[in-house]
């Protein structure tokens, strides 16, 4: 039996925003690591052509908003893997970014725990991209604070 480790991340957003990111495949290249290289190319229905170092793979994504689902399927030659993810919301303001990381079939020594660094980079990744921005006014008051404790 292959291992598989879930990881979350907590992200200050509203669901909405974060889903409209993460569930569209273009957007890829802008948090993944090691995987898209540069944006993904539609190749026919909702198949998407995605570069990565070891060469071009096929990718979809089923998703449902309602659940959170996010369901990436990637291979070559009509054989895909799962990776499933799953976004939840967490009070108004922030979501939960759920993902299962499979150890591929076949792998190499080390490379699963390759595979679970390069997750938690893109939760760095994702965590840092939807980070509240402050405004200067609030940046002030912030480091005003900070100094006074």
């Amino acid at each position: 039996m292959a291992r598989a480790e879930t990881l979350s991340v907590n992200l200050e957003a509203p669901f909405e925003r974060v889903w409209e990111f993460i569930s569209d495949p273009r957007n890829l290249h802008l948090w993944t690591v090691d995987f898209a290289t540069e944006p993904p190319r539609l190749k026919s229905g909702d198949v998407y052509e995605v570069q990565t170092r070891r060469g071009p793979l096929e990718l979809f994504i089923r998703a449902n908003k309602r659940s959170g689902v996010i369901d990436f399927h990637f291979g070559r030659g009509g054989r895909f893997q799962l990776s499933p993810s799953r976004l939840l919301c967490n009070g108004e303001d922030a979501c939960v970014y759920v993902f299962t990381q499979f150890e591929p079939p076949d792998a190499p020594d080390g490379l699963f725990e390759q595979l679970i660094d390069n997750v938690r980079k893109e939760f760095d990744i994702l965590a840092e991209r939807f980070r509240p921005k402050r405004s200067w006014r609030e940046a002030v008051t912030f480091s005003r604070t900070a100094r006074r404790r």
